[in-house]
């Protein structure tokens, strides 16, 4: 089956946009359903994973399950702290790097709209 032909589906709700979509050696940005299906199909599981994570605007985590091409909310860590998104991205080779400096100030997903776009450029 070649990419074009994938049914994608969503399971239980849908995220809020934009995500963040966590790949083996990079990360994407996804604002709508066909970015976010594209890259959830482009995307290479880290080692010892079985499904590609998602991190939407709220900052919870969603997965990508690639045998049934589903994105549902993840089921053990419900949401990720600004410091640790900002270090996620930071930890990936970007011209870039996101401050930590005056986090208490800035909203979970006013960083990862920051960060989305940051991806896209």
């Amino acid at each position: 089956m070649s990419k074009k032909e994938i049914t994608f589906n969503i399971f239980m709700r849908k995220p809020k946009y934009p995500l963040i979509v966590i790949s083996k050696d990079h990360l994407m940005s996804a604002f709508d359903i066909d970015e976010l299906a594209y890259c959830c199909v482009s995307a290479e599981l880290t080692d010892g994973e079985t499904v590609i994570k998602a991190i939407d605007s709220t900052g919870e985590e969603f997965w990508y399950t690639p045998k049934y091409y589903v994105v549902s909310p993840g089921f053990v860590r419900k949401r990720w702290t600004k410091k640790r998104i900002i270090d996620l991205y930071n930890s990936f080779e970007n011209e870039v790097k996101y401050s930590e400096k005056s986090l208490s100030a800035k909203k979970v997903n006013r960083i990862i709209l920051d960060i989305c776009n940051l991806l896209k450029s």
